[in-house]
């Protein structure tokens, strides 16, 4: 069954994202990689601008959806459209990104999502997209193994789940 294209927060994590500790894949999609990233280093977006803008160049044309959690004494808000640029981001009216301590992204293909946690990102693709987004990074000189290596280069306590992402 293919889940619908707007999925709520608890969906879309289960949809996307295993996060049973030590599962050996991160994603619950089969042919999935991508990157972990420490997420308070990166304001709102959750990530480096770079990454942002090869995610939204290898994700094709349509939006992409959103969803958080609302507050502890509202029901968990549906997931919101928006384009996924940088600006247009950041001026979103009641954007699950300020509203929520977590939130998740993805692209209207459901070929490449975002997870950001209290403490980490998650950002994964199916692999051909993930190829794609390497070759958009490979300009700037990194990928998204090494974007994970930056912000965790000693990754003892998440050493399994990291492994599991990036493969």
């Amino acid at each position: 069954m293919t889940p619908s294209a707007h999925m709520k927060i608890d969906e879309a994590r289960r949809s996307f994202f295993v996060e049973t500790e030590g599962a050996p894949d991160g994603f619950a999609r089969p042919g999935w990689r991508g990157a972990v990233l420490y997420r308070d280093a990166y304001d709102r977006y959750r990530m480096p601008r770079l990454l942002w803008d090869a995610l939204r160049e290898a994700g094709g044309p349509g939006c992409w959806w959103i969803s958080g959690y609302g507050t502890l004494t509202e029901s968990e808000p549906d997931a919101r459209a928006f384009w996924f640029e940088w600006d247009a981001f950041a001026e979103m009216p009641a954007n699950p990104a300020d509203v929520s301590s977590e939130w998740v992204a993805y692209n209207d293909a459901q070929t490449i999502a975002v997870l950001a946690e209290f403490d980490v990102t998650v950002v994964g693709a199916v692999n051909s997209v993930a190829d794609d987004i390497d070759r958009l990074l490979a300009a700037s000189d990194t990928s998204l193994r090494k974007l994970t290596h930056i912000d965790f280069p000693v990754h003892d306590r998440l050493a399994g789940f990291i492994r599991s992402v990036i493969k």
